[in-house]
């Protein structure tokens, strides 16, 4: 994909009780990136696309594990 697609990825943590987060960013997320959200790292366990870009937008979900609190 190219680099001039945005994303709203929503991310969804498994393991653990977290909300989650929703998240506009410019660069698609991969597999086994890690994410920051409300202070704390997640690893990214699978990015699957919820519907073909619309223009310059694209829609991700993204499954992810809790891995740490992010450090200060």
């Amino acid at each position: 994909m190219s680099g001039s697609i945005y994303y709203k990825v929503s991310y969804v943590v498994i393991g653990k009780e977290h909300p989650g987060a929703i998240i506009s960013t410019d660069e698609q997320p991969r597999v086994g990136d890690d994410v920051v959200f409300d202070g704390k790292v997640f690893r990214v366990l699978e990015v699957v696309e919820l519907m073909p870009p619309l223009g310059d937008f694209g829609f991700l979900h993204a499954t992810c594990k809790y891995l740490r609190e992010q450090k200060k």
